[in-house]
C-alpha cells in the first residue's frame, strides 16, 4: 500500500500532485444541500449525508449554503497537518479541488485561521466525474505521483479508476 510519505518523499523522482477536497475532509461548516424530491418532498442534508445520497429521478438540488462564506468552520486537524505537510515541499503543488461554485470563501478560512494560501480549484458540481476530470487533465501534464483525499466515496471512486487508464502513474486515493 503506497502511503502519503512516499508520495512525499523529496527523493523521489517525478511530478507530485497532492489534491484534498474541502468539505468534510479539511473543515466542517455549517452549510447544507436542500432536495425537492419530484412529490414535492423537501430535505435538508449536510455534506456527510449528501456523499452517500443516491440522486433519484425528478430531485432539484439547491446548494445555496456553498456560495457564501463559511457560517461556524472547524478545522478538521489530522488532515490539515497533512494539507500543511505537502506545502511545505515546494516539490509539489498541492490543490485543494472542491465541488463548490467559488474559492472565495475557503480562502478567507485558511488565510484568516491558518495563515496559508492554498490553490483552490471550485469545479461548481457534484458530479465525481468533475474531480477525476480536472486530475487526468494534470496527469496529461505530467503529474505521476498523485495523492487524492475526499470524504465521498463517488469521488474517491471515481479517481481511483484513473489508475486503470494510466497505469505507469502512481496514484494514491484515500477516502477522508
Amino acid at each position: 500500500m503506497i502511503k502519503l510519505a512516499e508520495i512525499l518523499n523529496e527523493k523521489q523522482l517525478g511530478k507530485r500532485l497532492v489534491i484534498f477536497d474541502f468539505d468534510d475532509t479539511l473543515a466542517t461548516s455549517e452549510a447544507f444541500i436542500y432536495i425537492t424530491k419530484s412529490d414535492g418532498t423537501k430535505l435538508k442534508l449536510d455534506p456527510a449525508e449528501y456523499a452517500t445520497y443516491e440522486e433519484e429521478p425528478g430531485d432539484k438540488f439547491d446548494f445555496k449554503d456553498f456560495n457564501s462564506m463559511l457560517k461556524n468552520p472547524q478545522t478538521i486537524d489530522r488532515n490539515m497537518k497533512m494539507l500543511k505537510k505537502a506545502m511545505a515541499n515546494a516539490q509539489n503543488k498541492v490543490t485543494i479541488l472542491t465541488a463548490r461554485s467559488h474559492g472565495f470563501p475557503m480562502k478567507h478560512f485558511f488565510k484568516t485561521q491558518h495563515n496559508i494560501d492554498p490553490y483552490i480549484i471550485p469545479v461548481g458540481d457534484a458530479n465525481p466525474q468533475k474531480k477525476a476530470q480536472y486530475i487526468e487533465n494534470e496527469i496529461k501534464k505530467g503529474y505521476n505521483k498523485i495523492f487524492f483525499i475526499d470524504d465521498s466515496q463517488k469521488n474517491v471512486d471515481a479517481v481511483a479508476k484513473l489508475q486503470d487508464k494510466y497505469p505507469d502513474i502512481i496514484l494514491k486515493t484515500v477516502k477522508a
